[in-house]
């Protein structure tokens, strides 16, 4: 009985549907049907082929519809093809007004001609999950699209997107192999960031020799080479010992490669995209910009193509979604409303300039050069696309966002086979590898290379020739050694500020490690006492045999032997680069010409031998052993001063950079500070308790001396000592202070040398304990005096002999 009320029921229900269809309606009959068909399908119901044939069924009722439903645009269409399956509403549901009960088509073509109802109508997120819902809300559901399979439509401006890729979709298959690969590359010149990731992700398969083989196979009259990247050229690096067969890979720097690259083996001029070679026009009426570029269709304001609003899809293929949709969609309002008052995006005449970026008025019409002053016909070629493409391009650059760019490369990538996806791979790559440095003015080119270190600039030199010009140019290596101090000596115009700094930084790292040349000099026939340098390459050494002799250090050739002391000479200092002064034992200081080996003048006034000299511009400091100091000007070779207060003989003597201040050592273990220009006693520091100071050296308010086998550093400013050096294990005859920074003048930075009786040559950072570095000068025999500067030390030996430590050597 119950089966038997049941059966009833339903039929009364078939039959009062199939009446209203009677009555007027048989067009939604047919959606309805067909979206039932639609959902059967996703339920697993029904096969893929009784699927096709309920299509064809739609589509022979489309045909046959009257005029009155003839008239209804497709929006309409659209809104009655949406919503839930009739069969889901009870049979007895009544309208509002009162009147009979209504048809599911029926209701839902009332709800969609009503507004408020569609705007009560809640909007499903495409985040929503995929979990079964219930009938209510599938009632409920969005505008559904059946070109568009598998995806519901949320907004107005969606089903426009959609439309325009079911005509895309039948275009692509018109386009020719070549057509296609003109069209990619005009796509990828109107993509962003967000393209080129998608693409390049998407694309890695054909970057596989898996891929490239099977597409050899596929296409045997094309060239697949694999493309030459910096994961390939590490792969390769590591199996060249080895015995592989190795393909020679495709190095892309420009178009010409990749067209190269993607040549036919059979045909050359198939399987690239076609250049249009400009032709000779004899008639010389003037033509327009839009009237050589445009399609014959688009003159007189026709355009290419325009979005139907419907498109017919002659397969079906699953939507897989590569990235999120809309992420505010929830926050769009509902779909409904009236679709006839959308914008389909038209491509037309205004639009046509934006599109053609590349192609400029004068490669068009080729009457003038160029600003640069380029010919027109050396210009590139206008590479031809079909007419519709223009439409493709004007909806990709002005009317897509990056979401639905994406989603037709999605679809495009599809319907591409492997000769075009390996040419958008091709052009990814080189854009990729685009040196776009080289390509920069040169002075934009420098004003980023500016920015980079040192280390980073020789990096970059390395990359290829015209990094090596840009990253080697005077202009950015003169700017680095600004900022550094430049310790060895620089001409007044170098040709490579990056040799100067290069030479800067070996000398440091010699300096540190204590790297060096080691060169000798021979010619003196007893001890040598003291030795002096002149700044450029000639050196002077005095000895116990009683000459002066003038040495080149580049070659090591004597140059001058000046002869005319008596006894030892015990100092020697160069006062201009022909004048050189020396002192002896015999109690005077004699003045010589370098050029001719003459005596110029003799200084008499001291009633000792003089032990030390000290110069400074063209004031001269000397120390006697008859306890006093004397201040001569040697611009006229006259006595200043007279300085006196050592209760014993004077060793030795210096004199500030400023030509200042004196400050003498002696030996009743003091040091004695006076004033240069006035002859004044400054300060006196007593350093020892029983020991004579036998060396001092002066440097930026602080001295350094040498008592016994003890080396001390004072500060003058307060009279204290800052440290002892203490590793010497002889008496030490002769020091040298070189002070860099002074940030606490309790600790300065800086240089000292020490040598001694022990042969030995110490040079030591001011801050450290220990020397930094020992070198051996003489065996057995001390070392009398010692000079040093920024590149070199020079000691004088008791063994005859002048050694050089060159930490500047080429």
């Amino acid at each position: 009985m119950m089966t038997l009320v049941m059966s009833v029921g339903v039929t009364d229900y078939l039959m009062s549907d199939a009446k209203n269809d009677v009555n007027g309606n048989e067009t939604q009959t047919a959606d309805y049907k067909h979206n039932a068909a639609e959902s059967l399908i996703d339920d697993g119901h029904i096969d893929e082929e009784e699927k096709k044939e309920e299509e064809a069924a739609v589509s022979d009722r489309h045909v046959d519809k009257d005029d009155s439903s003839g008239d209804k645009n497709a929006d309409c269409v659209l809104q009655n093809t949406s919503g839930a399956v009739d069969g889901n509403l009870p049979p007895d549901t009544e309208s509002a007004s009162g009147d009979a009960p209504m048809s599911g088509t029926q209701q839902r073509q009332q709800e969609a001609s009503d507004p408020e109802i569609l705007s009560e109508k809640p909007v499903m997120d495409d985040f929503s999950s995929h979990d079964v819902k219930s009938e209510e809300n599938s009632i409920q559901g969005k505008y559904e699209w059946h070109h568009f399979s598998g995806r519901n439509i949320e907004r107005k401006e969606s089903v426009e997107f959609h439309r325009q890729v079911d005509h895309l979709d039948i275009w692509a298959d018109q386009w020719s192999h070549g057509e296609k690969c003109a069209i990619m590359e005009k796509i990828l010149t109107r993509s962003n960031l967000n393209q080129f990731k998608f693409l390049w992700t998407t694309l890695q398969p054909t970057l596989h020799r898996d891929f490239m083989y099977a597409a050899q196979l596929q296409f045997p009259n094309h060239k697949f080479p694999p493309i030459s990247s910096h994961v390939t050229r590490e792969t390769k690096s590591k199996r060249a010992v080895r015995n592989y067969h190795h393909v020679s890979s495709a190095y892309l720097k420009s178009r010409k490669d990749v067209l190269e690259c993607n040549r036919s083996l059979t045909e050359p001029d198939i399987g690239v995209p076609t250049m249009v070679q400009p032709t000779k026009r004899k008639s010389k009426r003037k033509t327009s910009f839009l009237s050589q570029s445009l399609p014959s269709n688009m003159h007189a304001g026709h355009v290419t193509s325009r979005s139907a609003p419907e498109a017919v899809r002659r397969h079906k293929q699953p939507i897989r979604r590569h990235m999120d949709d809309y992420a505010c969609s929830r926050h769009h309002p509902s779909a409904g409303g009236d679709f006839s008052s959308m914008n389909y995006h038209p491509v037309t005449e205004d639009d046509f300039p934006r599109l053609v970026k590349s192609v400029s008025e004068i490669q068009l019409n080729r009457k003038r050069p160029t600003m640069s002053g380029t010919s027109p016909k050396q210009l590139p070629p206008i590479t031809p696309v079909p007419h519709n493409a223009w439409q493709l391009l004007h909806w990709y650059s002005n009317c897509w966002n990056d979401v639905e760019r994406n989603e037709f490369l999605h679809k495009l990538l599809k319907k591409l086979d492997a000769r075009q996806l390996y040419y958008v791979t091709c052009n990814l790559s080189m854009k990729q590898s685009r040196d776009y440095l080289s390509l920069l003015p040169e002075h934009l080119a420098l004003r980023i290379l500016a920015f980079l270190t040192p280390s980073d600039l020789l990096i970059c030199a390395q990359v290829s020739r015209s990094w090596n010009h840009l990253s080697s140019h005077n202009k950015i290596w003169k700017e680095k050694c600004q900022n550094v101090k430049i310790d060895i000596p620089v001409p007044s115009t170098p040709k490579s500020w990056k040799k100067v700094y290069r030479d800067n930084v070996f000398l440091k790292s010699n300096w540190k490690e204590g790297n060096c040349k080691v060169v000798d000099l021979r010619g003196h026939t007893a001890k040598v006492h003291c030795v002096a340098f002149d700044g450029q390459y000639r050196l002077a050494s005095g000895s116990k045999d009683s000459t002066v002799r003038v040495w080149d250090v580049r070659s090591g050739n004597l140059i001058q032997t000046l002869k005319g002391h008596t006894k030892g000479v015990w100092s020697v200092k160069f006062f201009t680069s022909h004048l050189l002064v020396s002192a002896s034992y015999d109690t005077t200081i004699r003045v010589w010409n370098i050029r001719n080996g003459t005596c110029t003048r003799t200084l008499l006034g001291h009633e000792g031998c003089v032990w030390s000299l000290a110069l400074k511009k063209h004031y001269l400091a000397s120390g006697s052993q008859d306890r006093s100091v004397k201040v001569w000007n040697l611009n006229k070779c006259a006595l200043m001063h007279t300085l006196t207060g050592h209760a014993q003989a004077v060793f030795c003597v210096d004199v500030d950079d400023e030509a200042s201040i004196v400050v003498s050592g002696s030996a009743d273990r003091s040091i004695r500070i006076w004033n240069l220009h006035s002859g004044q006693q400054m300060k006196v520091l007593w350093v020892s308790q029983s020991t004579s100071v036998m060396a001092i050296s002066y440097n930026r308010g602080y001295v350094v001396c040498s008592v016994g086998e003890t080396v001390s550093l004072w500060r003058v400013e307060t009279g204290t000592c800052i440290k002892k050096y203490l590793e010497h294990e002889k008496r030490v005859e002769s020091v040298g202070l070189r002070v860099d920074q002074v940030k606490n003048p309790d600790k300065p930075r800086g240089l000292l040398v020490t040598a001694g009786e022990e042969g030995l040559v110490k040079y030591w950072n001011l801050h450290s304990k220990h020397s930094h570095q020992t070198l051996r000068a003489s065996h057995g025999s001390q070392v009398n005096n010692i000079y040093f500067d920024e590149t070199k030390i020079v000691s004088a030996c008791a063994d005859f002999r002048i050694r050089i430590w060159n930490f500047h050597a080429p």
